[in-house]
């Protein structure tokens, strides 16, 4: 393993295939290897596979609006603003179910008042075998004792967790198929695969939900934490590679007990980078140094909040600052801007970025797109097209152009070359859909690495010729019968205007 590092570091692209390959029969092996790493190296490594066409390469904020303490006005309008920004919509269903019942309404019913609000993916955290759990006030109104200790946690100083109101949870169990109509994705916590806790729901539990999302058609995500940084870890990886899950979320802060924390938590995101190619890897929870540590190391994703949630002082604060009325998205903001300075989309992805990769998803089609389109074994987009691919944002959004129609083009006037302007997942699946009636196709990006992992990727898994045009999209446009702009992003499809070049919107 050590030596397939050193060439992945090197600069091989075909060792990172094998790299993830070898890490995900092994990853307790694999995690050993990295820790011989040093900070620099790990770094790199965990960049290397967030990149095209290894991992996501987006940078977004997840935000949790609701609390139980806060009025129905202050939570619509917290929606309404990540609306407009574009971001999405992290919900502790628990806290929507507690300010319904305030309010006189069903859980469900809340939920869907806020869902008409946003058109964004939400995700359902805090779920459980008849919908919202529901807790104490001693658990709702937490101080964040543990976060603001900055201790490693051995237990919730006051002994709380994970106490649960059965009674209520299933006084709306008729509502329980109603939350997968309203939401892209169910969270759970992964952490009783990991060791004895009293955090989380019990396995079987855990599994039932996870079904339960699956079957209908939703995203999963899994939270779990560093621990000790080594055994613990590993469990938690495994089960979240053994259950499929879509989105794998890291939490530090007092539930990183390993020696060194901050190497720790980085050690934890190339690993799940490595591993998990296609899905969200994201963090809950973790201290300031930690999340900058993280970013550097490959994170795509942070779940922040408002005042009165309690994802809003679990990210990005240093120990001894946590508390419930922090308002923790401008910090995370703040920090993520200042860390990531060279990312394809703007940080944190916006609005703008949501809708091109919902008009990608939706001109190729569930089908041909993360988790079931794949070419060779490499998914085409990853979770965060399938999520917005089923998100009201998609429904929205209308194409001048099919892939069916695309097809039908190529198939009915016989063409034998095509151009595909720009090498990313688009072109990727374009190809998979047109290659069994074209001969040849010729690739321009820009970025010079994109196009050869492109033409040498493609050339290996569909029964077509790949040609590479060295960034020149004239040549890619003067040398076939039809050449495709293959992006959304409008900006790039006004350039090609009047080129010849078909463009996509």
């Amino acid at each position: 393993m050590k030596n397939l590092i050193k060439t992945v570091l090197e600069g091989n692209t075909d060792a990172r295939f094998e790299l993830i390959e070898e890490g995900r029969k092994s990853p307790g092996e694999l995690l050993s290897a990295l820790k011989e790493l040093d900070d620099r190296e790990l770094c790199r490594l965990g960049q290397l596979f967030k990149e095209f066409p290894f991992g996501c390469d987006i940078n977004e904020i997840l935000v949790d609006v609701a609390g139980s303490g806060q009025s129905l006005d202050e939570i619509k309008g917290g929606v309404r603003i990540l609306d407009r920004l574009g971001f999405p919509v992290h919900v502790c269903s628990y806290a929507v179910a507690d300010v319904a019942e305030r309010l006189g309404k069903t859980p469900y019913q809340l939920l869907e008042e806020l869902r008409q609000l946003t058109d964004m993916p939400i995700d359902a955290d805090h779920f459980g075998r008849f919908g919202p759990m529901r807790y104490p006030e001693e658990i709702v109104k937490c101080p964040a004792d543990c976060y603001r200790s900055g201790n490693p946690f051995n237990g919730c100083p006051r002994g709380r967790i994970h106490r649960r109101l059965i009674e209520k949870e299933m006084a709306f169990a008729d509502e329980v198929e109603l939350w997968p109509k309203a939401v892209q994705s169910i969270s759970v916590s992964f952490m009783s695969f990991q060791k004895e806790t009293s955090h989380s729901a019990d396995v079987d539990e855990t599994l039932y939900v996870v079904n339960f999302a699956k079957e209908r058609g939703k995203g999963v995500g899994a939270i779990i934490c560093v621990g000790d940084g080594e055994d613990e870890l590993v469990r938690g990886v495994e089960a979240c590679l053994k259950y499929g899950i879509d989105e794998i979320v890291l939490e530090g802060g007092p539930y990183n007990c390993a020696p060194d924390r901050r190497r720790a938590f980085g050690e934890g995101i190339v690993l799940l980078r490595i591993v998990a190619p296609g899905k969200v890897v994201a963090t809950n929870g973790q201290y300031e140094d930690e999340l900058v540590f993280g970013l550097e190391c490959g994170l795509n994703s942070v779940i922040s909040g408002f005042p009165g949630n309690h994802h809003a002082y679990m990210s990005g604060y240093k120990p001894g600052e946590a508390s419930v009325n922090k308002f923790g998205l401008p910090k995370v903001w703040e920090i993520m801007a200042e860390t990531v300075k060279d990312s394809y989309f703007p940080v944190p992805a916006d609005r703008e970025t949501a809708i091109i990769i919902a008009k990608s998803g939706k001109f190729l089609g569930q089908e041909n797109v993360y988790p079931v389109g794949k070419v060779g074994k490499q998914f085409i987009g990853d979770a965060h097209w399938f999520l917005l691919l089923n998100s009201p944002l998609s429904e929205k959004l209308n194409l001048k152009l099919t892939l069916e129609e695309l097809i039908d083009t190529v198939a009915s006037k016989n063409v034998k070359t095509v151009g595909l302007i720009g090498g990313r997942f688009l072109a990727w699946g374009i190809a998979r859909a047109l290659s069994p009636f074209v001969e040849k196709f010729y690739v321009s990006d820009k970025d010079l690495r994109v196009e050869r992992i492109t033409v040498d990727y493609l050339s290996k898994h569909l029964p077509a010729e790949f040609v590479g045009c060295g960034g020149d999209d004239e040549l890619c446009i003067r040398e076939v019968e039809l050449p495709v702009v293959c992006s959304f992003i409008p900006a790039l499809n006004r350039k090609f205007e009047g080129t010849g070049a078909l463009t996509l919107a």
